[in-house]
């Protein structure tokens, strides 16, 4: 009988427990139904996973949740689009709202070098003066082609100036990543200028700063266009 007794207990006891957390679920439910209904709640990017810094940001590794406005940064990100594809300036925690300041973008302004290389090129930077650098007019996010010439004799002694890279993107002017014009508008003359190539492209261009003397030249915006050209030698200036 005791036995029985004691089982009805328990068994009253998971009972009221479980329709105590019910209603408590009900109740939280209803409170989050109201807030939505008085739009109190906004969709935030939060986390999943520890995200370290310099991380890219997959749709798999953040959710969109609904959290109290109250409780919402206001640099939260409200937008998938505002952290998906985008890289961790630094380390990101499970449950953290994800902030716009905290990532970084191909279109975003400029912080770090490292944000603005492409994937699968890399930042070199070369020497330049203001004849070989185009009296200082040459801005980040311009487009330019390399020359060089070789001041070793090439070929038995016919020395050369050959048209090594072509639509080379600048990412920096000495360690300036804007574009903006310099103060009155003046030009500003800088010393080197960095640019964004592959492993292949970069061999050359490496090598040409140690074998030669090499000029840029500025493309027009508009200018997509590769050209095929051969060698220029001095034998060939004279007809």
């Amino acid at each position: 009988m005791k036995k029985i007794k004691f089982n009805v207990v328990i068994l009253l006891a998971v009972v009221f427990g479980a329709a105590a957390a019910y209603g408590v679920y009900q109740y939280l439910n209803n409170v989050k139904d109201a807030y939505v209904e008085q739009g109190n709640f906004v969709q935030v990017a939060v986390a999943l996973q520890y995200i370290p810094a310099k991380t890219p940001i997959s749709p798999q590794m953040f959710a969109m949740k609904e959290i109290p406005a109250h409780y919402v940064n206001n640099d939260a990100a409200v937008d998938p689009k505002e952290v998906s594809g985008k890289l961790s300036k630094t380390p990101l925690y499970q449950d953290e709202q994800i902030l716009r300041s905290k990532v970084a973008g191909s279109g975003d302004p400029p912080e770090e070098l490292a944000f603005v290389v492409p994937t699968g090129q890399r930042a070199v930077t070369v020497a330049v003066n203001e004849v070989s650098g185009i009296a200082g007019m040459i801005r980040p996010g311009d487009t330019i082609d390399v020359l060089v010439t070789f001041e070793e004799d090439v070929e038995d002694g016919k020395k050369m100036t050959s048209l090594i890279l072509q639509k080379i993107r600048v990412l920096a002017t000495d360690r300036s990543m804007s574009a903006t014009v310099g103060q009155g508008g003046q030009e500003s003359i800088y010393q080197t200028i960095t640019l964004a190539v592959t492993p292949q492209q970069a061999q050359p261009l490496v090598l040409a700063t140690e074998h030669g003397n090499m000029r840029m030249m500025l493309r027009s915006h508009a200018d997509e266009t590769a050209v095929n050209i051969p060698a220029a030698r001095v034998k060939d200036l004279v007809r």
